[in-house]
């Protein structure tokens, strides 16, 4: 699986193999010992590098954390979050306090909410196929479902209309 990750204002693409990371090609190995439940040393390489993990923002991409006693912040983004991007759809932008829209083309798989349900912030809405890859929809708040538009099976195009909130 490929990420790109920033750090400091640089960003690079990595990709996960076993127990090694490539970047830029290069393969890098690693080892990770755990200390304590928010703590560990890893070694990159001949390196050892003390981290203490600080705070993961709600969407699990952003990480703060000291690493030997300097505070780094590493944003985290997947090949799906690169590719809504580069298709101009963000996360959560893509969904409006009142409407959802589809970031992409793409098939519906399940829709797991009803009319009138209750949803918080991050509720999974539904799960739709794009380019061979299965993706959740969540909310981008609380509110409750006024209308659904689609159904199981349906073919959707980027920007069509799936949910509505009061």
């Amino acid at each position: 699986m490929k990420y790109q990750i920033e750090i400091g204002g640089q960003k690079k693409v990595v990709e996960r193999e076993g127990n090694s990371f490539r970047f830029d090609n290069q393969e890098i190995k690693y080892d990770f010992h755990s200390l304590l439940h928010d703590q560990a040393v890893v070694r990159i390489e001949n390196e050892l590098f003390n981290v203490r993990l600080i705070s993961v923002a709600e969407d699990g991409k952003t990480v703060k954390a000291m690493v030997n006693g300097k505070q780094a912040e590493i944003v985290v983004k997947s090949e799906t979050d690169l590719l809504l991007e580069k298709m101009g759809v963000n996360g959560t932008a893509l969904l409006s306090a009142k409407k959802i829209k589809a970031p992409m083309p793409g098939l519906i798989v399940k829709v797991l909410v009803t009319v009138g349900e209750k949803v918080e912030k991050g509720h999974v809405l539904l799960n739709f196929e794009a380019m061979k890859m299965e993706n959740q929809v969540k909310s981008p708040g609380p509110g409750i479902l006024k209308s659904i538009h689609i159904v199981q099976g349906d073919k959707v195009e980027k920007g069509q209309l799936l949910l509505e909130f009061e």
